[in-house]
């Protein structure tokens, strides 16, 4: 996959024409696979690349100055998802408060029509330009490419949205973010040293740092998978402030892995979560704590026997 970056200042230069989708694309959930597979096709029937266009950074942190704000997918994970899906351009447009000031006619102009664009596919409540007045409408009005819409993509009668999985992330509902984004929900970073209590009762934990302000899952204890090396292993990864220990150490994302020993400080991980298998609880004792992280670990590995989802993922 090419990476192409666009400027007010700076379009690049692509030598053939190129069938795009436009959108942020949070998640690249399924429906935004919608637009992928759409834009894939047309590149197939008409000839040409697929291409997808985005903005970095999130439109919202120029728009409304958020700074801090929460994602379900870093960019890198959103090109590597791309990728699989067939995209053979990432286009980037670095995205300023004069690239959000200009005109739906500006926007044309300065953005779109300075690319071989043959085809571009936007979802249906799309917006642009200046205060969001460009919309998949104003798209169809220009003439100078053809543009495709897709309509809402639903699943049990609800629009699938970032937004919409965002919330079954913070509720625990993992299995249903899972479906809408077909693949477990994931948090990459690297590993830092932890505290080393779950070490002493004789479950060590992997500690995360994420490189990439994450929707945060509901605290508690789930079942997952780290992957390191390409490599995926059964965990139970738990969120939430070691409240037996001390609650002043803040919130963590740590794993105990199964069958795993390395030392891997500084190294690249993700974790893959699957199922939520209970809240954090502050017990009286260690002794007490080491008996529920018994159970967590007997719960885990029948949920990874016995459950149909677990296996799915293990080829990602």
């Amino acid at each position: 996959m090419k990476e192409l970056h666009i400027s007010l200042e700076h379009t690049p230069i692509i030598h053939e024409p190129i069938h795009a989708c436009i959108g942020y694309f949070d998640g690249i959930h399924i429906g935004h696979q919608q637009l992928i597979q759409t834009v894939v096709e047309n590149a197939k029937t008409f000839g040409g690349a697929a291409a997808l266009i985005t903005f970095d950074p999130d439109p919202w942190a120029i728009i409304k100055g958020i700074s801090q704000l929460e994602h379900l997918t870093s960019m890198k994970q959103r090109k590597q998802f791309a990728a699989q899906l067939g995209v053979e351009y990432w286009i980037i447009l670095d995205f300023t408060e004069e690239m959000a000031a200009l005109s739906v006619e500006q926007f044309h102009e300065k953005i779109l029509y300075p690319l071989p664009l043959a085809t571009l596919v936007c979802g249906y409540d799309f917006h642009y330009a200046h205060f969001g007045k460009g919309n998949a409408k104003t798209l169809q009005a220009q003439n100078r490419f053809q543009v495709q819409v897709i309509e809402q993509v639903q699943n049990e009668a609800q629009k699938i949205s970032s937004t919409r999985i965002e919330q079954c992330i913070k509720d625990g509902n993992i299995e249903k973010a899972n479906e809408l984004l077909s693949r477990p929900y994931t948090m990459e970073g690297i590993v830092i040293h932890g505290l080393q209590n779950g070490r002493k009762m004789g479950y060590p934990t992997v500690n995360l740092q994420c490189d990439t302000i994450y929707v945060l899952p509901k605290e508690g204890v789930y079942v997952g998978y780290m992957r390191y090396h390409d490599n995926y292993y059964q965990a139970m990864i738990n969120v939430g402030n070691n409240p037996t220990v001390s609650e002043s150490c803040g919130q963590r994302i740590e794993a105990h892995v199964f069958h795993f020993n390395e030392m891997i400080y500084d190294q690249p991980v993700a974790f893959l979560f699957l199922h939520w298998l209970r809240k954090d609880f502050k017990f009286n004792s260690l002794e007490e704590l080491k008996k529920q992280l018994q159970k967590d670990e007997a719960a885990s590995l029948a949920y990874f026997n016995n459950s149909e989802e677990a296996y799915a993922f293990t080829s990602i």
